[in-house]
């Protein structure tokens, strides 16, 4: 049957849907269907400008076609490209296949992208004829299941006929993402309060926000639900959306003459490399302007402090801006130190497995080491995760300025907090 289309229209994921229906499930013969997808395509958009982009997809689909004469290729979207292959080879010689679009898309002569191209692949064999827009979700399961899909390299996976094994998960996941949104839309992310303690008065004299999952009246585990938020950006939202409330409520208590400490708020790796991150952020507290040395940004351990140029331009940004700045789990990798060493950080959240275990005099000389090297920078230091009198005592005798743990207070719904201040109403 001979598919009549016009030249641009060729390639299109529209055309290639009319192949599969009246053509390939039509034949006798096997394919394969292929997702394929540019990695870090949005990056090289990013950096090069969106015509640039649009020369990258032209080259790479007019290359699939070359390497694949006898195929189907087409151009989905952005920087996902689908191709149904007739195949008379097992799924070890996938790989081969696939080795040979990858060595092809390596010599592409494009200086930026010459041997710097990745992709990742999803394959599918057909042995039925499943709905076109089926075969697509069958392929990106295959392709997102890969291990090695976040690293700059050639990565692939092969799905044969779907069981519950394969597609469960993957419903699983997609559901718990609506639930998430329904949650936040129905404000169901509490803000619970670790209080700080001063370990010079032995009184509380900050919290930290953090976020906690009240469905239908019980307290939902966090790692049931906080990879997920994290890494499809709704914890952004809901970070914005607590920042909001305390800025709010900050001022509040202030006008009323009641006690406030400072407040801290997470930033993570996601959230910092969100558009408009620092805008957002500061639009909000424009709105309420509680007292600057209220607010306190803990920057967090999974941030990319290689990148440090733009690390440290946030901070910077937010210590111009008057607000504190902290790192947390301080110690927990090498490149934070090049922020502490910046000038830019108030304080240094050491990271509790210092504080996990017998306090020997290995730990004890480490732990005093930290303190001192901050001291030397006029920098404040936190100890996090404290759960014992024994290295409570130990952080007083060494200088340490506030700690935080289950030995004083685990994390605590909001107004629970709010009720310790105003037992000790003493004004910061």
């Amino acid at each position: 049957m001979q598919i009549q289309r016009g030249k641009a229209e060729l390639h299109t994921d529209a055309w290639l849907k009319e192949v599969y229906e009246q053509r390939v499930c039509q034949s006798a013969r096997p394919y394969v269907f292929i997702e394929m997808n540019i990695k870090q395509f949005r990056y090289l958009n990013a950096k090069y400008g969106s015509a640039f982009g649009d020369l990258v997809i032209e080259r790479v689909l007019s290359l699939l076609m070359e390497v694949l004469p006898e195929g189907y290729v087409s151009h989905r979207y952005a920087d996902t490209f689908d191709m149904l292959v007739s195949f008379d080879f097992t799924k070890q010689d996938m790989r081969s296949l696939m080795c040979r679009i990858v060595d092809a898309l390596f010599e592409i002569d494009i200086p930026q992208i010459h041997q710097n191209i990745y992709t990742s692949f999803g394959a599918y064999f057909l042995e039925d004829t499943p709905p076109y827009e089926m075969l697509k979700v069958y392929t990106a399961i295959a392709r997102k299941s890969e291990k090695t899909l976040p690293k700059r390299t050639f990565s692939y996976e092969v799905l044969n006929k779907p069981g519950i094994d394969i597609l469960s998960p993957y419903i699983q996941r997609h559901e718990l993402e609506s639930t998430l949104t329904n949650a936040r839309f129905l404000k169901e992310f509490e803000i619970y309060i670790q209080p700080k303690i001063d370990l010079h008065t032995h009184k509380i004299s900050g919290g930290e926000v953090l976020t906690r999952w009240i469905h239908e009246g019980t307290l939902i585990p966090l790692s049931d639900f906080l990879p997920t938020l994290k890494e499809n950006g709704e914890m952004y939202m809901i970070d914005l959306a607590h920042f909001e409330t305390m800025c709010q409520l900050l001022k509040e208590r202030q006008e009323q003459q009641k006690r406030v400490v400072p407040i801290s708020f997470n930033i993570t790796n996601r959230s910092m490399f969100s558009e408009n991150f620092m805008e957002e952020y500061t639009e909000i507290y424009q709105r309420y302007q509680p007292q600057k040395t209220l607010i306190e940004f803990e920057f967090m351990e999974d941030i990319h402090y290689d990148k440090g140029g733009e690390v440290l331009s946030v901070i910077q940004y937010f210590k111009e801006m008057g607000f504190l700045c902290s790192l947390d789990d301080f110690g927990n990798g090498i490149a934070s130190f090049n922020v502490l060493l910046s000038g830019h950080i108030d304080i240094i959240k050491m990271d509790r497995l210092f504080f996990m275990g017998e306090l020997d005099e290995q730990r004890k000389r480490i732990i005093s080491d930290i303190i001192d090297i901050a001291k030397t920078k006029q920098i404040k230091v936190l100890a996090e995760g404290i759960e014992t009198r024994e290295y409570a005592a130990f952080l007083e005798e060494q200088g340490c300025d506030y700690i935080q743990g289950f030995y004083y207070y685990k994390p605590m719904p909001l107004q629970q907090f709010l009720s310790l201040l105003d037992e000790n109403p003493t004004l910061h």
